[in-house]
């Protein structure tokens, strides 16, 4: 009894020990790092990412640090479904935080959350002046908020009300408030070019801002807001997007989504995202864990301005490609949005003497010198060479319109598009045909084919065709056009008026269908009557005469002789001057006196 009672004694302080010891060695499982709220006096480092973050009760969203790459995070709320992690809201997109040292802290003072970098320095602040909070929490929206001491549970901060790129259901999006795209391929963490907000006319638009050029490209700029089925000057200027996916804006912008009231398997979450390359669209996600567009703005995205930059043109075959405008070339083989760059050298003057390249079926938007004139291809021209600040023209033969270029932007070319760009060129300068491979003929044109990498993020190459003119190097290409079609077709005139004239001829000489036969009375007579005379032979009026035996009469102007043509009786008149020929006369030069019915003499 004594000796087990020595083993216990010993054998307990022995696994106390041990269970201290694993307690502080172990690490706590990742599930029990994960929090709910935050309390004024906490901190999150930046660490601890992979462990200590915030998630929603129903464990949809988590918002913390987010590594962008190994040494770079963001303070950002994701989706934790989704296989890539998509992010929808990021405290300060374009300024990341170190790896080591960067913590965001529940400041117990103000109640304000407060991010910090590595030395200290404050990155962002949740609020601007000094408030009271008890507690920060992410909710099942997705909407991080800070929520004051009160009993009323009153929301002082929300991540709702400062949106990034991407709107979700239920946020509300107003005129104070902007979707801004992220930067392309290789700028991850820059701002884009493109944002989504209400214009000064209170419409839902999407605007392009490169710092250089900026305007309007959705609704479409080419119609007036009755065309866009638009609202203006309603100054709610407030959209929303509901769970089952229906877009609702006060200027009457309304979509909805491809799956919108569709049946899957759980709850299908969405969310409105203004992507890298300008284009809006609305994703779902339904029982797996990739998204799906279920809605967008464009299905051409070369309609989407900046897509290519300045002097290039976006084709689409189906997806976007660029090439740069003749006499141009890459600015930055990296990024097409840079644009291209010409390879000669513009004079400020205009006394440089300049040719034309033309590009059928093309055009760039906006930036015009006019409003559209009603001019011939020549005076059109003419008005671009005299005009410094003129670059190029676009001309619409079939319409007579004239549109002078100051900038060449946004272009973009398909089959069918009215119209042909003339690029003003320095007429000394030979437009390299390094950058085109002709590959054949295609009705006055040719089909030229190069490999480019694409436009959009993914890069690759793609083979591509654009329909340049075969006169595109010449000094005035419009010019022999027209005139080859005028000599067409006055060469087609004449010839169809020559055979008109050839067979009007032979129709009615004596060998055509109408020479002398012997014909009914009755035929006879409607043709007399109805052409009211006829020239005669002088067989047939010695045969109607019996060979000049029957005298009737005679007057001043000759013998008049009776004779008889079918059922009809005439009188037939000789002039004087030769009436010594009357039985051998060869020529007749009076057919016909009068013509008389059979029944009434």
């Amino acid at each position: 009894m004594s000796s087990f009672t020595v083993v216990v004694t010993t054998t307990l302080p022995l696994i106390a020990l041990i269970s201290l010891i694993l307690f502080f060695l172990l690490p706590l499982p990742t599930s029990a790092a994960a929090r709910t709220i935050l309390r004024r006096g906490d901190a999150i480092a930046v660490e601890d990412h992979a462990t200590d973050f915030l998630v929603s009760p129903d464990g949809t969203f988590a918002c913390g640090f987010y590594n962008i790459s190994p040494t770079v995070f963001t303070l950002s709320v994701w989706f934790t479904r989704a296989a890539d992690r998509t992010v929808v809201w990021t405290a300060t997109p374009g300024r990341p935080v170190h790896t080591r040292g960067a913590r965001l802290a529940f400041d117990h003072q103000h109640g304000a959350l407060i991010l910090t970098d590595y030395d200290g320095a404050t990155v962002w602040n949740s609020t601007s002046t000094p408030v009271v909070s008890s507690l920060a929490r992410l909710d099942n929206s997705g909407n991080f908020v800070l929520v004051d001491a009160g009993s009323t549970g009153h929301v002082v901060w929300q991540s709702f009300d400062s949106p990034t790129d991407t709107l979700l259901p239920g946020q509300r999006f107003t005129a104070t408030r902007h979707l801004t795209s992220r930067g392309g391929r290789g700028r991850l963490l820059a701002a884009g070019y493109y944002s989504l907000g209400f214009s000064d006319y209170a419409m839902l638009s999407l605007f392009y801002d490169n710092h250089n050029f900026s305007s309007i490209y959705w609704p479409n700029p080419y119609n007036n807001y009755v065309a866009n089925k638009r609202k203006i000057y309603n100054f709610t200027r407030e959209a929303t997007l509901d769970d089952l996916g229906t877009f609702l804006s006060s200027d009457d912008a309304t979509f909805a989504a491809a799956d919108r009231g569709a049946p899957a398997a759980g709850r299908v979450r969405r969310r409105l995202t203004l992507d890298a390359d300008g284009n809006l669209r609305l994703y779902s996600l339904g029982g797996n864990t990739t998204w799906s567009v279920t809605w967008m703005a464009f299905g051409n995205p070369c309609i989407i301005h900046g897509v290519c930059g300045a002097n290039a043109v976006c084709l689409y075959a189906p997806g976007p490609t660029c090439v740069c405008a003749p006499g141009h070339e890459r600015a930055d083989p990296g990024d097409w949005t840079k644009g291209c760059r010409p390879l000669f050298r513009r004079r400020d003057g205009c006394e440089r003497s300049t040719k034309l390249v033309a590009l059928p079926h093309t055009d760039f938007w906006g930036y015009d010198l006019n409003n559209g004139e009603n001019l011939p291809f020549h005076e059109c021209a003419d008005r671009c060479r005299q005009i410094c600040s003129c670059v190029a023209f676009q001309h619409k033969e079939q319409f007579m319109e004239c549109y002078l270029k100051s900038v060449m932007f946004n272009g973009r070319t398909f089959p069918g598009l009215p119209g042909t760009v003339y690029i003003k060129v320095p007429a000394d300068y030979d437009v390299p045909k390094i950058q085109v491979n002709q590959w054949k003929t295609l009705g006055g044109g040719l089909a030229v084919q190069e490999y480019i990498p694409q436009c959009d993020i993914a890069g690759g190459a793609e083979s591509f065709l654009l329909n340049v003119s075969s006169d595109s190097i010449k000094s005035e290409p419009g010019k022999k056009q027209v005139w080859s079609y005028l000599y067409g077709f006055l060469s087609a005139l004449l010839f169809v008026e020559a055979v008109i004239i050839g067979f009007g001829c032979w129709l009615f000489s004596n060998r055509g269908m109408f020479r002398p036969s012997r014909v009914w009375a009755v035929e006879e007579g409607y043709k007399l009557i109805t052409s009211n005379f006829r020239r005669y032979t002088y067989a047939e009026i010695k045969r109607a005469t019996a060979n000049f035996t029957d005298v009737i009469g005679s007057g001043g102007s000759g013998v008049v002789y009776k004779g008889a043509k079918a059922m009809l009786k005439i009188a037939v008149s000789c002039l004087e001057e030769d009436r010594a020929k009357r039985p051998n006369m060869r020529s007749v030069v009076e057919a016909l006196l009068s013509v008389e019915d059979e029944t009434r003499l």
